[in-house]
């Protein structure tokens, strides 16, 4: 797409001179990540007079293996005209031994640029903050992990000139692979009884309750797994039982009795021909549902990390649909069980970051690219040996497919010594305060006998300690979380669902719980692609009249679900309201000021509202009128409704300085809007709920709000106790 784009701009003079008078000003974070095809971009945009301003830092160069070039950064003041260079060389996250420790370590790259990393005042260096061990196997390095971590608990910590006692979420186990050093860690945890996510999907099976899931949909399919050495046979329910018991969820033995027994009769049904299919993630919701799954109620004060596991699974569940819903049979029960076991940890990268805006109270096991942008005041860096961290260069494996000869710099996509030196500086920069690095020697493979060529490198910090540390002396207090969340940005679907019930807004947002895949999904937003082309198009003067319906359905339906005769239905139906909009509404469209125009609201505090708004036109009054297309009625409460409309109308505001005269909703299946005036108090109070659902974003007390209308649409209100009461 990227390259299509700069294409068009080689050969389209007249399209750069459009954005030529649209682009004034082009800034780029995090520079140092571009690629050739983003740097042609640039150059393009710069080309047309725009003003350049470029943000990074080539020693945090890390993504070279997705075609980012450092020579980027570093050769930008000779590439580029008049460039001014401002040095940000203050560290206001780590302590004075983190920096000077990092900073000794990555200037050994010869080709960067000039700068010297200092300290600020935020984090105070206290002997035995930072360690190198070395020990016997990898199990006792794990322990010494757990062991370690627990001691930490509770410690008195500054944080942004406030003290608060360390908790769990404020550590991370960041490593080269997870996939191939962190099973271990994640054992010691789960012994030791400590909390902990592994961060994105390729390892998420690494936490109990999510192979109890693994496990659950292979004995379901009922079917073995692959052939020869490779065969998996379905476990048996006994199997199913104990894993699940493991997870350690807060089940009682008769409600999972009942969940099982529920598998069993979908087990049943899985070679019935004529038995009705239940989706994959239905399935998976009735049995959290029947095992009575409830976030306060798990035990060890895991509720949190294990219903975002559990979550991370519905996602999974999702992409695995999503692709193959239209081989809906009873087979996709075993084609998802074989995904499950051999190509789920490898679809994912082990780079994929999580998309929610928490962490829950848990410890992060991580890799450090997913770590880089973060920060945690306790951080490990284990499993340091030689063939692991540094990576050994390797050819990458694009290159089966693709000719070296293709790429002017193809070097970049196999890594160096540099690029891991690069990496692990990203490694240690993510301690604020506390930062223990260990190996161990992996007795069974003989590549990963050794300690890593970094290793004499780091302990010859006057920082690094190498001993034990007793942390038991040190000042402590009640473990506190720190607020998950500094900058907090609402869509405006976000916000329907935090307006409706923060506590759905957590089950679907922070955990990522998904509904089942409705069949007729889609069709809504073909609607609005399709009247945002009827709306452009009036604006350039070139009107769509009726006789061209068939044809802007036809190129705008997208409903990836529906077959047969809901196929043509969803169609027939797109064609009708399409058609009696442009009916109604074609005298207007010359009043037309803006469509699908992009909003944001700066509510202060790092509080904002981003979204789009369908329509904005003027009356025959020329009074301003804001339109929200409804493809259907009655989906959401009045009030949310009331409140999101005038969320557009604040947007509006802070777009053109101007007030919106009036909010309405137009429904396409009546044809017909609904306008009300807008109202002040309705605006005032879209900034304070706006403002308070930030506030419990912030703290995480996102509490249910249930009622029997809200509850009995709530797709997931199966999964909250105040619901089911």
């Amino acid at each position: 797409m990227l390259d299509l784009a700069v294409t068009e701009l080689d050969a389209n003079a007249a399209l750069r001179r459009r954005l030529g008078e649209r682009v004034k000003c082009v800034i780029v974070d995090e520079y140092q990540d571009v690629n050739p095809i983003q740097e042609r971009l640039i150059r393009h945009l710069h080309d047309m007079g725009a003003g350049l301003c470029v943000v990074g830092d080539d020693d945090q160069t890390i993504y070279q293996w997705r075609g980012s070039a450092v020579d980027n950064i570093v050769t930008f003041a000779k590439r580029y005209p008049d460039v001014r260079q401002i040095r940000l060389q203050e560290n206001f996250r780590s302590s004075q031994g983190v920096v000077d420790t990092a900073r000794a370590f990555v200037e050994k790259i010869d080709d960067r640029l000039a700068k010297a990393m200092v300290a600020g005042s935020g984090q105070a260096y206290q002997v035995g903050d930072i360690v190198a061990l070395s020990f016997e196997s990898p199990s006792e390095e794990a322990r010494y992990i757990a062991n370690t971590l627990r001691s930490l608990h509770g410690v008195r910590f500054k944080d942004r000139g406030e003290s608060r006692g360390l908790a769990w979420s404020d550590m991370a186990v960041l490593l080269r692979s997870v996939r191939n050093n962190g099973p271990i860690i994640a054992e010691a945890l789960a012994e030791a009884g400590i909390p902990f996510v592994v961060s994105g999907i390729a390892n998420l099976f690494e936490a109990p309750e999510a192979e109890a899931a693994r496990l659950l949909f292979h004995y379901i399919s009922g079917q073995p797994i692959g052939r020869g050495e490779t065969r998996r046979e379905p476990p048996t329910k006994a199997a199913v039982r104990k894993a699940w018991r493991a997870s350690n969820l807060g089940t009682r033995p008769p409600n999972l009795t009942a969940a099982v027994k529920f598998a069993d009769h979908i087990r049943e049904r899985v070679g019935e021909e004529n038995a009705e299919i239940p989706s994959i993630q239905a399935v998976f919701l009735k049995f959290l549902e029947l095992i009575r799954l409830r976030e306060e109620e798990v035990a060890d004060s895991r509720g949190e990390s294990a219903l975002f596991n559990l979550g991370r699974f519905s996602e999974v569940i999702t992409d695995w649909e999503t692709i193959h819903f239209a081989d809906h049979t009873w087979s996709s029960f075993e084609g998802f069980a074989a995904f499950l076991y051999y190509d789920g940890g490898d679809t994912y990268s082990e780079g994929a970051q999580n998309t929610a805006y928490m962490t829950p109270d848990a410890v992060q096991i991580a890799t450090v690219h997913q770590a880089k942008g973060r920060e945690w005041p306790v951080v490990f860096l284990p499993a340091l040996l030689r063939n692991r961290f540094p990576s050994p260069a390797r050819s990458s494996g694009i290159w089966q497919l693709l000719p070296r000869k293709a790429f002017g710099n193809p070097d970049r996509y196999d890594g160096s010594e540099d690029d891991e030196r690069r990496l692990f500086y990203v490694g240690i920069t993510r301690s604020m305060k506390f930062l223990h690095m260990t190996w161990a020697p992996v007795s069974h493979n003989q590549l990963y006998r050794r300690k890593s060529i970094f290793w004499d490198e780091i302990i010859e910090s006057k920082y690094v300690k190498r001993r034990k540390q007793d942390y038991s002396k040190r000042s402590r207090t009640s473990p506190s979380p720190r607020a998950s969340v500094a900058d907090v940005e609402f869509s405006f679907s976000d916000l329907k669902y935090m307006f409706e019930c923060p506590y759905q807004f957590k089950l679907r947002v922070l955990y990522g719980f998904n509904a089942p895949i409705q069949r007729p999904i889609g069709y809504g937003k073909s609607l609005h692609d399709a009247l945002a082309e009827v709306h452009y198009r009036a604006m350039e003067g070139e009107p769509i009249g009726v006789a061209a319906v068939p044809d802007l359905v036809a190129r705008h339906l997208r409903t990836p679900y529906a077959f047969g005769t809901l196929k043509e239905t969803l169609k027939n139906a797109a064609e009708r309201d399409i058609r009696n909009y442009i009916e109604a509404n074609a005298d207007r469209f010359d009043d037309i000021e803006f469509w699908e125009q992009n909003v944001e609201v700066n509510l202060g505090d790092g509080v904002r509202i981003k979204g789009r708004i369908d329509l904005v036109r003027r009356t025959d009054t020329q009074e301003v009128t804001i339109v929200d297309l409804k493809s259907n009625e009655g989906s959401q409460e009045e009030q949310v409704t009331e409140h999101q409309l005038h969320t557009y109308a604040l947007g509006y505001e802070e777009l053109t300085g101007r007030d919106a005269d009036y909010v309405e909703i137009y429904e396409l299946r009546e044809g017909r809007g609904k306008p009300r005036p807008v109202d002040e108090d309705f605006m005032e109070d879209v900034r304070k709920r706006t403002r308070k659902a930030a506030k419990a974003l912030r703290s995480l007390r996102l509490k249910p709000t249930p009622s029997k209308p809200k509850c009995g649409k709530c797709d997931l209100s199966s999964l909250c106790a105040k619901s089911k009461a």
